[in-house]
């Protein structure tokens, strides 16, 4: 099963942005502004559009409702062409949207090139700020992270959690991972659930999935005492030595422990897990949608303590962003602010595909604990709010998917040492940084 929402290489997709400029132009021309009866249309793109119909039901029509004055639009494509659409409004200033998704990654890119409003004075107009999850708004403030500046206001956070099948826990008579777990237990019991049944030496089953194209990896490392980047997020520290340690225990658990198979693919990060063939994966929380409709009796914990028992989770989130050529920004806000607010909290989870909802009082209700699919949801809470860890800076798949992933995923192999492959790594992540926090506007 491929993932929900897959990140695209945005190098990848230069070459069908003009596929899409003319029909994002013609698209835009006579889209916007006023219906003929006096009524304003605003549009709202994202790409989910399998859950097309909640939107339309549990937001659109109720939002239209109470604001007869206003229609509105739901747009959705799939996942690489939304990427693709809103990069190439923004190379021919076509507006696509007066109000658009964005995951956190894609969220820095638009940032980077001003697409989005700062929408922090309707913000402290409006609402209670207070009223949201606070370490959320990092990821939306930019660079500089001035108070008085929010370029997308977070819907949701996701977590990195471990997910672990239950009845391969119970066949090995092995207790269930819980807080107390370190690294150490999981590859204790990682090698307990690792099964060769015919001693070809390639086993039928694995304890572990970890994907080191996802948010597993930072986790990992940061819990073992290393860094990829430095405190203040503008540079890369991967030769230091507690990251060079952390960096081959990584390996280790492909090789010197072989309780995971070794696999780089972006495309399936769910498939030993879905398929049967590994008892846990190390992955975002939102991956519980994956399992929705499955037979498999699953539950999920927090990740490992690491060294002197340190845990990490790292966090990911989404984002509503107001373009700033929107034509009806204030209405745009209007309409998110409703559905921060007013969004149902029972259906709020698939509303925000399977991630963890900012507004304090729809975490806090019954209806979204006990949601479906059900498991404890306060571990994301308690793993939000405690042990988070956010990563992203402008370039951010430049450096992360096209440079440090290809370079560890190299390293994993054997094909460098490890120290070739820090000091090369952090010299190219560097350079990517440097570029782009000058273009931002800041010093690295």
């Amino acid at each position: 099963m491929t993932p929900l929402h897959p990140r695209r290489n945005l190098g990848d997709l230069g070459h069908i942005l003009l596929l899409f400029m003319f029909g994002i132009i013609a698209g835009s021309c006579g889209s916007n502004s006023n219906d003929d009866d006096g009524k304003i249309t605003l549009t709202i793109f994202h790409w989910m559009e399998r859950d097309r119909a909640l939107w339309e039901e549990k937001v659109v029509a109720p939002f239209e409702r109470e604001h007869p004055n206003i229609d509105v639009r739901l747009e959705t494509a799939p996942y690489g062409l939304y990427v693709s659409k809103v990069m190439t409004s923004i190379a021919s200033g076509a507006r696509v949207a007066d109000l658009m998704f964005a995951e956190d990654w894609f969220g820095q890119e638009l940032i980077h090139r001003s697409y989005a409003r700062n929408i922090m004075p309707m913000a402290r107009r409006d609402l209670a700020l207070e009223d949201f999850f606070q370490d959320a708004f990092q990821e939306w403030r930019g660079v500089a992270q001035k108070p008085d500046e929010l370029f997308g206001f977070p819907t949701s956070v996701g977590l990195t959690v471990l997910f672990y099948n239950k009845d391969m826990f119970d066949e090995a008579g092995i207790s269930y991972p819980d807080t107390h777990w370190t690294y150490e237990d999981l590859v204790r019991v990682g090698k307990q659930l690792t099964v060769d049944r015919d001693s070809n030496g390639v086993p039928e089953q694995w304890g572990l999935h970890l994907d080191v194209h996802y948010t597993g990896l930072e986790t990992v490392i940061y819990s073992q005492g290393g860094r990829v980047l430095s405190p203040d997020l503008s540079r890369a520290i991967l030769t230091e030595p507690a990251t060079l340690d952390a960096f081959v225990f990584v390996k280790d658990i492909f090789w010197k422990y072989r309780i995971a198979p070794l696999s780089t693919s972006i495309i399936t990060p769910w498939e030993p897990f879905l398929a049967r063939k590994a008892a846990m994966n190390l992955i975002g929380s939102h991956g519980s949608m994956n399992l929705v409709g499955t037979d498999i009796r699953w539950d999920l914990a927090m990740p490992p303590k690491g060294k002197d028992g340190r845990r990490f989770s790292r966090r990911f989130s989404m984002a509503f962003m107001i373009p700033e050529n929107s034509d009806h920004p204030d209405e745009a806000w209007e309409l998110l602010a409703w559905i921060l607010t007013r969004s149902s909290a029972g259906t709020i989870d698939r509303q925000y595909l399977g991630m963890m909802p900012t507004y304090l009082p729809n975490i806090r209700s019954r209806a979204w604990l006990d949601s479906e699919p059900r498991y404890d949801r306060q571990t994301i809470v308690a793993l939000a709010e405690h042990h988070s860890l956010p990563l992203y800076t402008p370039g951010w798949q430049e450096w992360r998917d096209n440079t440090l992933t290809p370079d560890l995923s190299r390293f994993i192999r054997g094909e460098v040492p490890v120290e070739e492959f820090a000091r090369n790594a952090e010299e190219r992540i560097n350079a990517v940084l440097e570029r782009t926090l000058a273009e931002s506007g800041a010093e690295p």
